[in-house]
Protein backbone atom coordinates (compact mmCIF):
# COMPACT_ATOMS: atom_id res chain seq x y z
CA UNK A 1 0.00 0.00 0.00
CA UNK A 2 0.94 3.19 -0.84
CA UNK A 3 0.16 6.94 0.78
CA UNK A 4 1.09 10.75 0.15
CA UNK A 5 2.97 12.52 2.38
CA UNK A 6 1.69 15.75 3.08
CA UNK A 7 3.51 18.30 0.60
CA UNK A 8 5.80 21.19 1.85
CA UNK A 9 3.92 23.86 -1.12
CA UNK A 10 0.59 23.91 -2.45
CA UNK A 11 2.45 23.40 -5.75
CA UNK A 12 4.25 20.42 -5.07
CA UNK A 13 3.62 17.03 -5.58
CA UNK A 14 3.17 14.93 -2.86
CA UNK A 15 5.92 12.25 -2.42
CA UNK A 16 4.80 8.56 -1.51
CA UNK A 17 5.71 6.28 1.61
CA UNK A 18 4.50 2.52 1.35
CA UNK A 19 3.53 0.52 4.54
CA UNK A 20 6.87 -1.46 4.45
CA UNK A 21 9.00 1.99 5.21
CA UNK A 22 6.63 2.80 7.72
CA UNK A 23 6.63 0.19 9.56
CA UNK A 24 10.47 -0.04 9.45
CA UNK A 25 10.56 3.81 10.98
CA UNK A 26 8.17 2.41 13.72
CA UNK A 27 10.23 -0.46 14.40
CA UNK A 28 13.72 1.96 14.38
CA UNK A 29 11.91 4.66 16.78
CA UNK A 30 8.96 3.08 18.51
CA UNK A 31 7.02 6.49 18.39
CA UNK A 32 6.12 7.85 14.96
CA UNK A 33 4.51 10.87 13.59
CA UNK A 34 3.61 11.13 9.81
CA UNK A 35 1.98 14.13 7.78
CA UNK A 36 -0.56 12.73 4.89
CA UNK A 37 -1.83 14.46 2.25
CA UNK A 38 -5.19 15.32 2.03
CA UNK A 39 -5.31 12.53 -1.89
CA UNK A 40 -4.98 9.62 0.51
CA UNK A 41 -8.37 7.79 0.37
CA UNK A 42 -10.08 7.64 4.01
CA UNK A 43 -10.37 4.09 3.34
CA UNK A 44 -6.49 3.28 2.92
CA UNK A 45 -6.04 5.47 6.33
CA UNK A 46 -8.85 3.48 8.04
CA UNK A 47 -6.49 0.41 6.92
CA UNK A 48 -3.08 1.34 8.04
CA UNK A 49 -4.44 2.25 11.36
CA UNK A 50 -6.48 -1.37 11.03
CA UNK A 51 -3.10 -3.29 10.09
CA UNK A 52 -1.09 -1.67 13.07
CA UNK A 53 -3.39 -1.60 15.68
CA UNK A 54 -3.91 -5.21 14.66
CA UNK A 55 -0.06 -5.34 15.66
CA UNK A 56 -0.54 -4.26 19.27
CA UNK A 57 0.33 -0.79 18.24
CA UNK A 58 -1.47 2.24 19.73
CA UNK A 59 -2.76 4.66 16.60
CA UNK A 60 -3.85 7.94 16.30
CA UNK A 61 -5.32 9.58 13.81
CA UNK A 62 -7.01 13.19 12.90
CA UNK A 63 -8.14 15.13 10.00
CA UNK A 64 -6.01 18.79 10.33
CA UNK A 65 -7.38 21.57 8.76
CA UNK A 66 -5.55 25.09 7.65
CA UNK A 67 -7.60 26.96 6.19
CA UNK A 68 -11.31 27.95 5.15
CA UNK A 69 -10.55 26.41 1.61
CA UNK A 70 -11.70 22.53 0.98
CA UNK A 71 -8.43 21.80 -0.05
CA UNK A 72 -6.72 23.33 3.22
CA UNK A 73 -6.59 19.88 5.37
CA UNK A 74 -3.76 17.31 5.60
CA UNK A 75 -4.07 13.94 7.81
CA UNK A 76 -2.05 13.68 11.04
CA UNK A 77 -1.01 9.71 11.64
CA UNK A 78 0.76 8.66 15.12
CA UNK A 79 1.44 5.29 15.60
CA UNK A 80 3.24 4.27 19.21
CA UNK A 81 4.23 1.13 19.88
CA UNK A 82 4.50 -0.20 23.29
Amino acid sequence: MNLKLARMNLNDKPKTITLEEIEKQVKEKGNTTFYLDRENSLKDLEKICAHFEKSAKSTHFHELRFGLDKDCILYELHIIDY
